[in-house]
């Protein structure tokens, strides 16, 4: 008997037990006659003889059937407004209760005023909720010992349990171990509680585990496989979200499904991709959960986008099916018209199909002299792209290259639409000098020739330059910042910090990347000034080359950084005959009130305007 029926046939019974008998029956009568959740409402409607109005009336409302929504990421490069958004659309949708899959404030700081903050304006969202709203922690959420003690004082437990209408509902901890992104771990003692509570809830018809980053994809999870396992013989599906993007898999006699964005950094290239934002709709029937996905402009189903599809497309965006050759100008003034080489190669064993489309500009005019190319299987194709110089303009903005990379995969249709920005880039020379001691003076520096300054009120400026020798390529960077705030620890991101890209890969290669998967091909690298408060990413491993050295120091005027990266490295990429590197560097800068702003020297790789080549260093001749 549901919760409610039951304190409400209490109310009843206490309040009238000195009833004669045969009105007592008659209210048993009335209640569970009416109230029964076995009964199902029925129609009402005049009877027709013959044709009717209606297919059937066999109402779609049983009693044990339930629905409820899934909400994910909304932090990792947060849009304000976006989550929000979701929670009025679920007031009007009206489930029955909320689930997460965590990433619910930025988080990644030990600081306790800016952590109280964040959950202070995260939990006036789900107050907003007109239902219950269960929360599940990301590595967001809990990343150190500061920010898991608060979870615990504010919801009691980062992992738990609850059954409803005979479904379990598994609420778990991949952040047990306080690892990070990409490193969700299910711990020993994690482990004990999951099995116990399996074995406790045996008989239930269904098992739903919710968790923030999906396991089934990471190594190194400690007790995950043995999870699986404990899975493989229920009847049950996992959610979890962390990568922005959505796929559905079928694995381990279940349907596991990452989530994309509830208002999380995302490209939002379209469902077709899995890059959107949505939240999960959830209808639990006796076969079974029945699965759409509510878009914040439509609705999908499950299966929009699978492991297969994901494959796939991964497989087609690491080809680098587009390349375009930078027009590269000793003098940029001297520009006038250039032909841009585009080769399209197609490594696939089927065919694709691509379109290049030329889009206004008032600087520079584009010509593409084809606009729809069909790559057969493992073939090359090329085309030109006249760039011209308007009327002798002033060159504000690049020209626009409008694509789409087309094909079938599993009789489905899928389209990679994608923008590249081109302009002429200068040719910037990596000069060969003496070796360098990395002390973070720069007194071995004749002078930094490269900088940078944000447009921000009270923003810093950078300076800096780049050499190598023999063995070491060199970096410094000169910084000048009146407040340079940093706690010695949390990550660099939320306090002051410099960073740099740098992609070793050959020019075809280096030009076109776009820093996607989180600089899958570059080396990138970030610190929080005289700390080594450090997130460094490389490919693969996420190791730092080995001999991989740096070291930041502080000034009246701001900081330093100086680093070197064997050549080795570089020489991995391109061979010992290397032509060239692509670089760009950051900084991040925050006042009292915690106000960050983001300046990079050439544009945002991983951002929608990033330009074809720029930031490309060409190797000193005459070694």
């Amino acid at each position: 008997m549901p919760w409610n029926l039951i304190s409400f046939s209490y109310l009843f019974f206490g309040k009238f037990t000195l009833m004669k008998p045969v009105h007592f029956f008659i209210l048993l009568f009335v209640l569970f006659g009416f109230l029964s959740p076995g009964q199902n409402p029925a129609i009402t409607i005049q009877k027709f003889e013959s044709a009717a109005p209606y297919t059937h009336l066999d109402v779609n409302n049983n009693a044990s059937d339930f629905q409820f929504a899934i909400v994910t990421d909304r932090t990792g490069g947060h849009r304000p407004g976006v989550f929000m958004d979701g929670v009025h659309k679920l007031n009007l949708l009206q489930p029955e209760f909320v689930m997460s899959v965590g990433d619910l404030i930025e988080g990644y700081t030990e600081d306790m005023s800016t952590l109280k903050s964040e959950w202070t304006e995260f939990d006036a969202f789900v107050d907003s909720l007109e239902m219950p709203f269960f929360y599940v922690p990301g590595n967001h959420d809990i990343t150190n010992e500061v920010m898991e003690k608060l979870w615990l004082e504010k919801f009691g437990a980062t992992y738990y349990h609850f059954v409803y209408q005979d479904v379990l509902f598994l609420c778990l901890n991949s952040e047990d171990q306080k690892r990070g992104a990409g490193r969700g771990t299910i711990s020993d003692k994690q482990y004990e509680y999951i099995q116990s509570t399996l074995q406790e809830n045996s008989d239930v018809k269904w098992t739903l585990v919710f968790l923030h980053q999906p396991l089934w994809v990471q190594e190194k999870t400690e007790r995950w496989p043995d999870v699986e396992k404990l899975l493989s013989n229920r009847k049950h599906n996992v959610f979890a979200g962390h990568y922005h993007h959505y796929v559905a898999d079928d694995r381990n006699n279940g349907k596991y499904i990452m989530l994309a964005t509830t208002g999380g950094g995302s490209a939002l290239r379209g469902p077709q991709l899995g890059e959107f934002d949505h939240f999960m709709w959830v209808t639990m029937k006796e076969t079974g959960p029945i699965i759409a996905n509510v878009a914040l402009n439509g609705v999908f189903d499950e299966d929009m986008f699978t492991a297969q599809s994901a494959e796939m497309v991964n497989a087609i965006e690491d080809m680098t099916i587009i390349q375009i050759e930078p027009p590269v100008m000793e003098d940029l003034d001297e520009f006038k018209s250039q032909k841009v080489s585009v080769k399209l190669t197609n490594d696939l064993d089927f065919p694709i199909t691509v379109e290049l489309k030329e889009r206004f500009n008032w600087d520079l005019i584009g010509r593409i002299n084809k606009n729809q190319i069909t790559i057969n299987p493992n073939s090359v194709e090329f085309c030109e792209l006249e760039l011209e110089r308007r009327n002798n303009a002033k060159i504000e903005s690049p020209f626009v290259l409008e694509t789409s990379v087309q094909f079938t995969s599993n009789g489905t249709d899928i389209e990679i639409p994608g923008n590249y920005y081109i302009e002429p880039i200068e040719k910037r020379m990596l000069l060969r000098s003496s070796s360098k001691k990395v002390d973070g003076k720069l007194s071995d520096w004749n002078e930094l020739r490269y900088s940078f300054a944000s447009d921000q009120e009270n923003g810093n400026q950078a300076s800096f330059d780049m050499s190598y020798d023999d063995k070491y390529l060199y970096i410094a960077a000169e910084v000048q910042d009146n407040e340079v705030l940093n706690s010695g620890k949390g990550a660099p991101w939320t306090q002051d910090y410099i960073g740099f890209a740098l992609n070793a890969e050959a020019l075809s290669k280096s030009a076109m990347s776009k820093g996607k998967h989180w600089y899958a091909y570059e080396l990138y690298f970030l610190i929080t000034p005289e700390t080594d408060n450090v997130s460094a990413l490389t490919h693969p491993n996420d190791r730092l080359p080995e001999g991989f050295e740096y070291k930041t120091t502080t000034s009246e005027s701001g900081y330093n950084l100086e680093v070197k990266i064997p050549l080795v490295y570089i020489e991995s990429k391109q061979g010992k005959d290397w032509k060239n590197l692509r670089f760009n560097i950051m900084t991040g800068d925050r006042d009292s009130n915690q106000n960050e702003v983001m300046t990079f020297w050439q544009n945002n790789w991983r951002g929608t305007e990033n330009i074809v080549g720029s930031g490309t260093f060409f190797r000193e001749e005459n070694q």
